[in-house]
């Protein structure tokens, strides 16, 4: 007895390592489809938005689709592997589920029309906003729906039904999702083991693949972090129907179905982004991604609107920076010599690259990394397969709020760092820079020169930093201080027009009103008349 019970323990442990290592090779795996993946959908998607032609963006459509549906299975390994390492969290938001359900049951109409199936959707509600997971129900609907098709033989049917059921007198309510088919049904005692991982009932051999055993499983997993059932009615040769019973509260906020967090700006600061007019020089990219053919995709779509450079990894990515100086940096995480994350904590931590925004690309889609690319600094993350459109906006975002930064800094009187650095780091040099101008204040030789020599910076260092994070050379930055002291003085203090030129760092009286009138667009002697009255 006791070496049959030592014989089980063995095997038992042979089988679970043995599943271990099965998934951990299919989550490797899936890493590696992402990139591809993305440079499968990314072009396509952007190809059917361009296209007039109606069959053949029909076709492409169809491509589009069966793509996203290849995404989905990958995701789904990676989804087991995080359910069984580290569990996995709910991410809900407001949003319509009965669009978000149609639109996933959409995507299935071209298996129907293959297969001759007859499929519907219906709901008892036109409308229902409630807090959910959008990334997990379309999982557990595009599982559910793919089982569906699968079992389900041609010319049959299927259909999804939404059911909301609501509390009298109260917002609470229930949802049930039925998706029901007539296809080969479940034998009645393997009904209770078909959400267990790796269950495979027997099929058809006229019936394609199996799959992977994994999808119910991971299901039941999604309809649980939503405090919800799922429950199953079969019966073998008359077909199936799973019901996923969800908690409903109504929502009464109007829901946000954009991703792309828009900067929320003042009517009066309103941004609309645009090409640098400084210098006559667009906004420069770095793209720093070790595979070839993404790299290409990124900077063929990117040049219209930037300058582009590329690296082909984080070490060789750093030395670029440093050299020219970007205006945003897009990267991936997954590197030789140097990841992303690595080239993050460089960029956010050097005082002349802090200020840079940084954008990771990953096919690792784990909450951690994202955790410790943002402790890094990183100011995005964006999953990879993903639209180029949405890239696109990040990068828009973050170049126009760096441009609201510069504003706001300007239209300022009285000099606040805090006001308008984007990292600790900026902010210590900002508060420097500032400590340096008012020093030397008062002393009209104090040049670009001496103001780098005390910022123990080199010459070109200091103007592209200055430049980056207030949108003025060194020269008008000391010029700009200089002004707005002596609005200080002109407002406060009873010193003469003269003596205050004198006191804040110009030779001349006339210049000082030229450049006075240039910032605040009345002369000194408009402006002291206006506060003493006030």
């Amino acid at each position: 007895m006791k070496f049959e019970m030592r014989q089980q323990r063995r095997e038992a442990e042979r089988a679970h390592a043995l599943d271990q290592l099965k998934t951990k090779f299919f989550t490797n795996v899936s890493h590696e489809f992402r990139t591809p993946l993305s440079l499968i959908i990314s072009p396509l998607d952007k190809i059917i938005k361009n296209t007039n032609d109606d069959d053949q963006k029909k076709q492409l459509g169809l491509v589009y689709r069966n793509a996203k549906r290849l995404l989905s299975l990958v995701n789904q390994l990676l989804d087991f592997r995080k359910i069984e390492v580290q569990g996995i969290k709910l991410h809900p938001a407001i949003g319509d589920i009965v669009m978000f359900a149609e639109d996933i049951s959409h995507s299935f109409t071209d298996i129907a029309e293959k297969k001759g199936i007859q499929f519907s959707f219906s709901s008892n509600i036109e409308t229902l906003e409630i807090y959910f997971d959008k990334d997990k129900i379309e999982k557990i609907l595009f599982n559910l729906l793919s089982n569906a098709f699968k079992y389900t033989q041609d010319n049959g049917t299927v259909s999804v039904k939404l059911i909301h059921t609501s509390r009298s007198g109260t917002e609470e309510g229930t949802l049930a999702i039925e998706v029901q088919d007539n296809g080969i049904g479940i034998p009645a005692d393997k009904q209770e083991k078909i959400f267990e991982r790796f269950f495979q009932t027997d099929v058809p051999e006229s019936m394609v693949n199996q799959g992977t055993g994994i999808g119910l499983a991971i299901t039941k997993e999604f309809v649980k972090l939503h405090n919800g059932v799922i429950t199953v009615k079969s019966e073998p040769e008359k077909g199936t129907c799973f019901t996923v019973l969800l908690p409903a509260k109504k929502i009464h906020e109007p829901s946000v179905h954009s991703t792309l967090n828009p900067l929320l700006i003042d009517d009066e600061e309103q941004i609309i982004f645009e090409e640098s007019q400084s210098y006559g020089k667009r906004k420069t990219i770095i793209i720093v991604e070790d595979n070839e053919d993404l790299r290409f995709y990124l900077k063929e779509n990117l040049r219209g609107q930037y300058h582009v450079e590329e690296a082909t990894n984080g070490k060789e990515g750093w030395d670029k920076i440093k050299q020219t100086n970007p205006d945003l940096v897009v990267s991936d995480i997954m590197m030789p010599l140097m990841d992303g994350i690595e080239l993050a904590k460089k960029i956010k931590t050097d005082t002349l690259t802090a200020h840079i925004p940084v954008i990771l690309l990953t096919a690792m889609g784990s909450e951690e990394k994202q955790i410790e690319g943002f402790q890094a600094g990183v100011n995005d993350y964006i999953t990879k397969p993903f639209t180029f459109e949405i890239l696109a906006s990040r990068i828009k975002n973050l170049l126009a709020h760096q441009k609201l930064l510069q504003k706001r800094f300007q239209k300022q009187i009285e000099v606040n760092p805090s006001e308008v650095t984007v990292t600790p780091v900026d902010e210590k040099f900002l508060k420097q820079a500032l400590d340096v101008v008012e020093k030397f204040i008062d002393n009209p030789d104090f040049s670009v020169e001496e103001f780098s020599r005390e910022m123990h910076m080199s010459r070109v260092g200091l103007y592209k930093k200055i430049l980056s994070l207030t949108g003025k050379g060194p020269l008008e930055f000391i010029r700009s201080i200089r002004l707005k002291r002596a609005a200080q003085l002109l407002e406060k203090s009873g010193m003469s027009i003269a003596e205050i030129a004198y006191e804040v760092g110009f030779n001349n009286p006339k210049n000082f009103s030229k450049y006075f009138k240039e910032e605040f667009k009345v002369l000194p002697s408009q402006y002291m008349a206006e506060k003493k009255s006030i």
